[in-house]
């Protein structure tokens, strides 16, 4: 996952603009089409926002923004894709760090593929939380480096919206852990609280956990 959320980042941030104005900006109502799912969001922040693309595959869209805080410019960024046709929901969350407990309705963290030594090490710099938008529910996960220069280590975040049989899920930067006016998390969750599912005909009902 951090190898993806590495590279995701590179292409969000070569995107944002070198410069940035302070500014009021009005809400915008965003609406985003990627594979079978079809979203809005309300963004009141200074973003890009880029549409499936044949560099991708038309596989996701990305979402990347300027904050101004104490008269300096943060930037923080996700993308999105979508998920359908999978028999319960942690076929696809666990591939963005969490897990349903079966009965319980509680996510916790997941580490697919990692080794009980590194579950151990990222166990303890992990956090899995629920995550609610006006018509999905899901989860958010944040880990942080804990390898590599300290100046250069980095908050990482992922994440899975749930809404009958579909999901969006990304992943992105949130922080640099040098920098303790950086941490962007609550604007990211600010945008994908706002998430809106719009149905199709023939959106089907929610998959059950056996």
């Amino acid at each position: 996952m951090i190898n993806q959320i590495i590279a995701f980042s590179y292409a969000i941030f070569m995107l944002l603009p070198s410069t940035a104005q302070s500014r009021d900006i009005s809400a915008r109502d965003v609406v985003l089409q990627v594979k079978s799912c079809k979203f809005r969001f309300q963004d009141t922040l200074e973003s890009l926002i880029t549409t499936p693309r044949k560099e991708n595959d038309f596989q996701s869209a990305g979402y990347s923004a300027v904050v101004h805080i104490a008269s300096m410019e943060k930037t923080f960024g996700f993308n999105f894709s979508c998920h359908s046709q999978f028999r319960d929901e942690n076929e696809v969350a666990a591939d963005y760090g969490g897990y349903l407990k079966p009965g319980q309705s509680k996510w916790i963290s997941a580490f697919p593929g990692a080794s009980p030594d590194e579950v151990s090490r990222l166990r303890k710099v992990t956090k899995t939380l629920p995550l609610i938008s006006r018509n999905g529910r899901g989860f958010y996960t944040i880990q942080d480096e804990t390898v590599g220069e300290p100046a250069r280590r980095v908050r990482h975040f992922s994440y899975c919206l749930f809404h009958k049989a579909q999901a969006i899920c990304g992943d992105g930067e949130v922080k640099r852990l040098a920098d303790t006016k950086s941490d962007m998390l609550p604007y990211a969750l600010s945008i994908l609280r706002n998430i809106e599912f719009i149905d199709s005909p023939s959106a089907s009902t929610k998959p059950t956990n056996p």
